[in-house]
């Protein structure tokens, strides 16, 4: 276990701090006790048990909203312990989620530690598709850190050690997995924790759900920019083993086959004319598509599609990830993000 006293950095900007205050009150704490930095655009009245189970509470207020990377820059400056952790405003930590995160590090080779995100909804919602993916995700994590290391840590939930840190450019999009890449390119690995559990609920939409999905996919293209494949490779060959298939090809490769799809259908029907070769072809190609279209609308109907949405999802994500691309590299994107309307938010 760590016993030093750890720091909590949260930016909330318009967020429901008092609710938020509720839900840190009871966590179980390191032996020393917990610093929590909000950054926000204002202050509350922190309750009295805060102070007697030893949690100390600082409100950064900013003035002008600048974006995550900015916030999270200016609230390192305040903190002076071993350890810190990067957590959302919106999404809610369960109580035992710090000790879980502190045991890693007895671990002199782990220089960060990835938390375990979930969304709750039940399987009728139009986001029970992103709880699979989550669920997903977190199987990968577990692999990943088995194999070296997890490749980047969710915001949601995330601790390094706080002398890896370096400040994050302003523009920085994905903070994230810039802050990640800090980890690993010092020498050091991220664990996992599944035990750390932050939850929130998923998007109200599919639409509101592309909105963020489309800004993740804008900083998967600003970090391939900085960062390139070559690069990672020279720091280390594992990681970027993990990196090219883990990452490059989501977010180049996924893309690039699914719009080449219809010249891929056409050249096999070019090269393989005959009758029963074009019967084959269009059973599995209009297959896929009457399947993923029947998910995507059982989803917006509400009506359980579990397994059955995921082709549906998966051409969703590839639909939000090209147009990222665009957004990076035609557009202006911004360091701002948009609030999702989460359905049944027990923190907003």
């Amino acid at each position: 276990m760590y016993r030093k006293v750890i720091t909590l950095i949260i930016p909330a900007w318009k967020e429901q701090l008092d609710v938020k205050l509720r839900n840190l009150e009871w966590l179980q704490l390191p032996e020393n006790g917990l610093q929590v930095i909000f950054i926000c655009s204002e202050s509350v009245v922190v309750p009295p048990v805060f102070a007697e189970r030893g949690i100390r509470v600082h409100f950064l207020l900013e003035q002008e909203r600048k974006g995550k990377a900015v916030a999270i820059n200016a609230a390192m400056k305040q903190v002076d312990t071993p350890l810190v952790i990067f957590h959302d405003a919106n999404t809610e930590l369960q109580p035992d989620s710090i000790l879980h995160l502190c045991k890693a590090f007895s671990d002199p080779t782990i220089g960060g530690v990835a938390g375990e995100k979930r969304v709750q909804t039940d399987r009728n919602h139009p986001g029970a598709l992103e709880g699979y993916y989550w669920k997903y995700e977190s199987a990968w994590k577990r692999r990943d850190a088995n194999f070296y290391s997890v490749i980047g840590g969710a915001g949601e939930l995330f601790a390094i050690r706080t002398e890896l840190f370096e400040p994050l450019p302003e523009d920085c999009i994905l903070d994230d997995m810039e802050l990640s890449w800090q980890v690993i390119s010092k020498g050091y690995r991220i664990a996992y924790a599944p035990q750390a559990v932050t939850t929130e609920p998923p998007s109200e939409s599919l639409k509101v759900e592309s909105i963020r999905k489309i800004r993740i996919a804008t900083g998967a293209y600003q970090f391939l920019d900085r960062h390139s494949l070559l690069s990672i490779f020279r720091v280390s060959f594992r990681y970027g083993i993990q990196f090219l298939f883990r990452k490059w090809l989501r977010w180049v490769i996924w893309p690039l086959l699914t719009l080449s799809m219809p010249l891929i259908v056409w050249v096999a029907l070019w090269y393989f004319p005959e009758p029963e070769s074009t019967r084959k072809l269009g059973i599995v190609f209009g297959g896929i598509l009457t399947i993923s279209v029947a998910g995507g609308l059982l989803s917006f109907l509400r009506v359980r599609v579990g397994w059955l949405g995921i082709p549906f999802y998966f051409l969703f994500i590839q639909y939000c990830q090209i147009r990222g691309w665009f957004r990076y590299h035609l557009g202006n994107p911004t360091v701002l993000w948009e609030k999702s309307d989460r359905s049944r938010n027990t923190l907003r």
